[in-house]
């Protein structure tokens, strides 16, 4: 970056609520940052936590800033070193469960520097782990053959590592009363971490938990002795071993609202082959890691807090994008994730705000027949699970697991509570909107042509039916 007075003020954030060591490596990568001292200050908000975090990195690192809130405010808790920006030009947000490169920030600033009128930049993010791929495959399915299955449980040489797995082309992550699971169809790909101490010519044992939902012949990575007859409402185990072939996984390259208003992150879980190594502009930008210009914070606004977890960076993106503000990805800014670490993907909290939330950025922003129908469907897909409930009550002979469609209710109730601030806020947005709103649909779709995931009928969310 060439300039001719000293490079723009950066005040990089971090958020800290009992994060423990992921924290603490957090902190110490932007430390280490490419970017003059004088110029760079690291600030990292605590939540209230007790597990000793904040205590070593005030330790271990005395040039960042702390801030203590006290008590958990949930992901806007980042607003109290989001509004004091005199002699601020950016706000970086790092997620406590991002690990940066010391290259990371240059990019970025450059990108902002070369329109006034971008408000924030987004980094290439990628999942922090390399991968293995499975294919999945299913023989001789009759009937059903999507979501045939359900992914209760991945090892790898005997360590849980369920929760840093994923399954491309499935279903998505859910729970049920036995648990968190994803769902797995015919052609679906196991995606399992591979530590950073094996090498490729190390022999890796997988072993799979799944609950299969049909008759068939189900087989892991195609390897001959890898496949199991199964019947359905069978819950059985199956290993495999094999010679890593590591690939990297994106987790976000900027995101975007269809027209449900449900949030996308673009290009997640695809491999990454260099597909999206263009800069240009997206819909809306993600938490985990983000530039925001000081000027568009003072224009904006910082985080709702009723939003507490989930949707509340979208919120703000569309604000910005509502004021005229560009979003902008540069994948020159590499930044690794360890996605969903804080709260696990499908589990209760996350699908709860989730789902609430969608429903709130739809009270604060869409049009009016938008805000009808997304109410009257959210109760019309809930209505549809209770009908699935009790038929799959009757098949597996059970009483009915009503467990997703009481918290659905909970978000819908949890959404009307809030219904007069939000209305208050839709006001003073409109008021202060400066494109109309047709346009800013299109601008906060950008990116979808490349990808989409999720469930337009479920805020994203898939059932567990």
């Amino acid at each position: 970056m060439t300039s001719l007075g000293p490079l723009p003020f950066v005040r990089v954030v971090l958020l800290d609520f009992n994060g423990g060591r992921t924290i603490v490596e957090a902190v110490e990568a932007v430390s280490k940052t490419v970017w003059p001292v004088d110029r760079l200050e690291i600030v990292c908000v605590d939540n209230g936590s007790t597990d000793g975090s904040l205590e070593e990195i005030e330790r271990k690192f005395p040039a960042v800033v702390t801030i203590r809130n006290g008590r958990n405010l949930g992901f806007p808790a980042n607003n109290v070193a989001m509004t004091d920006l005199e002699d601020v030009d950016y706000v970086a947000l790092v997620n406590s469960d991002a690990l940066v490169p010391p290259t990371w920030l240059a990019p970025l600033v450059e990108c902002a520097e070369s329109d006034p009128g971008i408000g924030s930049v987004c980094p290439k993010i990628l999942l922090a782990d390399q991968f293995i791929e499975l294919p999945i495959v299913f023989k001789g399915l009759e009937g059903r053959t999507k979501n045939a299955a359900v992914l209760r449980g991945v090892s790898v040489n005997g360590e849980n590592v369920f929760s840093r797995s994923h399954v491309a082309n499935g279903g998505g992550r859910s729970s049920d009363r036995a648990g968190i699971f994803e769902w797995i169809s015919d052609g679906s790909v196991l995606r399992v971490p591979m530590r950073s101490d094996v090498t490729p010519i190390s022999i890796t044992d997988v072993e799979v938990e799944v609950e299969s939902f049909v008759n068939s012949v189900f087989s892991l990575n195609g390897a001959e002795g890898c496949e199991r007859a199964v019947a359905a409402g069978e819950r059985f185990v199956l290993s495999v071993s094999v010679a890593p072939k590591p690939v990297d996984v994106l987790n976000n390259v900027g995101s975007w609202l269809d027209e449900s208003w449900v949030g996308h992150e673009r290009g997640l879980y695809e491999v990454d082959l260099g597909q999206y190594d263009t800069s240009g502009d997206v819909g809306t930008w993600c938490g985990a890691a983000v530039l925001l210009r000081a000027a568009q914070l003072a224009d904006v606004g910082v985080f709702e807090e009723n939003f507490f977890l989930y949707y509340e960076d979208t919120d703000l993106a569309v604000r910005g994008r509502g004021r005229g503000w560009r979003i902008v990805l540069e994948p020159a800014s590499v930044v690794r994730h360890i996605h969903s670490a804080s709260t696990v993907e499908g589990s209760e909290i996350a699908a709860f705000h989730i789902e609430r939330n969608r429903l709130l950025l739809v009270l604060r922003h869409a049009p009016l027949d938008d805000v009808v129908r997304e109410f009257v469907r959210y109760l019309l897909v809930t209505a549809s699970y209770i009908r699935a409930s009790f038929a799959q009550s009757i098949r597996r002979r059970r009483f009915p697991d009503f467990n997703h469609v009481g918290r659905r209710l909970r978000s819908f109730t949890g959404a009307l509570r809030l219904l007069p601030p939000s209305i208050a806020s839709r006001r003073e947005i409109s008021s202060r909107r400066f494109i109309p709103r047709n346009e800013l649909r299109h601008q906060i779709a950008l990116g979808s042509r490349d990808s989409a995931t999720g469930d337009d009928e479920d805020g994203g969310l898939r059932s567990f039916l």
